[in-house]
């Protein structure tokens, strides 16, 4: 029963099984009565035996250890360096090893899908304790699989440090698998890596000019495609940025929506939101920059005079007015923003419970939808 199980465990001889605390203990011994030494010469001479204990995967959640009972032999070549030799079972102890290869490749394969905080939580559901850092430990000894043949390339940048350092990521639009990493998003790196690949086809990339340039260098027989991603973010970002920009023109008088109105009410006229903190400090700040600019002082000077940082500078200064700033400052748009004016008018009509103008909303959402 235990070998239909354990099929692995053949070439053992199960001497006992215990249940302890922390799972099931199988004692066993190898039943080969010679082992062979690295040198390929078998021997019959046993120098000594030691007790091995090998992980192996759960059985019904409970953990399984093999007390595996180990002999070490004299190796009989004279010409052999190795005067002693410990025992290996095909298919079930590696040297220094604590832990089966069944029991390896499942630990390998939730590591490489879950790494490692997760991973452990994943293993215990399972009934196997493992360390985070041996689950990153056994995927990084792994070896890099052959990337093949890549038709269809995907490059795009990513953030080690949002802001300050970025790097890129080739993908296999084929497979979706990672090709390679390196540091910066220049098309010089792009250049080299293509030059090695002369099969690529298609590269799908984002609008960056830099990678547009290595590609045309490295890969001139492939064809450049944008990315969907990438096209509709630089889509959505210029409707957005171009209704920021008219903001301000969007405040209009508007009837009273549905039972809600009190009857024969004339519509108010809205009174525009006050202006945010951010977008009055924009309008100063790039009024400032501008002054300072006429008198001939550099942007370092204008930095250090308005205690700003360089990048704030620049951007005010090549900023073709300030309106194209406040719509970049407002890129990202509020849940309640369809609603802002109904809100502005029973604002001004008294109405202060947050409670109750959020359950009015609510009411509005629903004859909408």
């Amino acid at each position: 029963m235990l070998l239909e199980l354990f099929p692995y465990l053949s070439a053992l001889q199960i001497e006992g099984v215990d249940r302890r605390p922390g799972g099931v203990v199988l004692r066993t011994r190898v039943r080969s009565a010679t082992a062979a030494c690295r040198c390929g010469r078998s021997s019959g001479r046993v120098h000594g035996r030691y007790v091995r204990q090998l992980r192996d995967a759960a059985v019904g959640g409970l953990g399984v250890v093999i007390e595996l009972c180990v002999r070490r032999f004299r190796c009989e070549n004279p010409a052999c360096t190795a005067v002693t030799f410990a025992e290996q079972v095909s298919g079930l102890t590696t040297p220094h090893s604590r832990y089966t290869p069944l029991l390896r490749g499942v630990l390998t394969q939730i590591g490489l899908a879950l790494a490692g905080r997760a991973g452990v939580r994943m293993a215990a559901a399972v009934g196997v304790v493992v360390g985070r850092d041996t689950l990153l430990r056994l995927v990084r000894a792994l070896s890099d699989p052959e990337l093949g043949e890549v038709e269809v390339l995907g490059v795009d940048d990513f953030a080690f440090r949002k802001g300050r350092h970025y790097g890129t990521v080739l993908i296999d639009m084929d497979t979706h698998r990672p090709l390679d990493l390196f540091d910066g998003r220049d098309g010089e790196d792009l250049a080299a890596w293509l030059s090695e690949h002369p099969e690529i086809r298609v590269i799908c990339r984002d609008r960056s000019s830099g990678y547009g340039e290595g590609a045309r260098l490295g890969a001139p027989q492939a064809e450049q495609a944008a990315d969907r991603f990438h096209l509709w973010q630089n889509l959505g970002q210029a409707v957005e940025k171009t209704v920021n920009t008219l903001r301000s023109r969007l405040a209009e008088t508007l009837p009273v929506p549905g039972p809600l109105a009190p009857p024969d009410t004339e519509p108010k006229t809205l009174q525009p939101p006050p202006e945010l903190k951010i977008v009055t400090r924009l309008r100063d700040q790039h009024a400032a920059v501008h002054e300072l600019l006429e008198q001939n002082m550099s942007k370092a000077a204008i930095g250090r005079k308005l205690g700003l940082h360089q990048a704030t500078v620049r951007k005010l200064v090549n900023a073709r007015s300030v309106d194209d700033v406040i719509a970049k400052s407002l890129q990202r748009a509020h849940i309640v923003d369809p609603y802002i004016g109904y809100l502005h008018r029973r604002w001004n009509e008294g109405v202060r419970n947050a409670a109750q103008l959020c359950r009015e909303i609510q009411e509005l959402v629903d004859r909408r939808g």
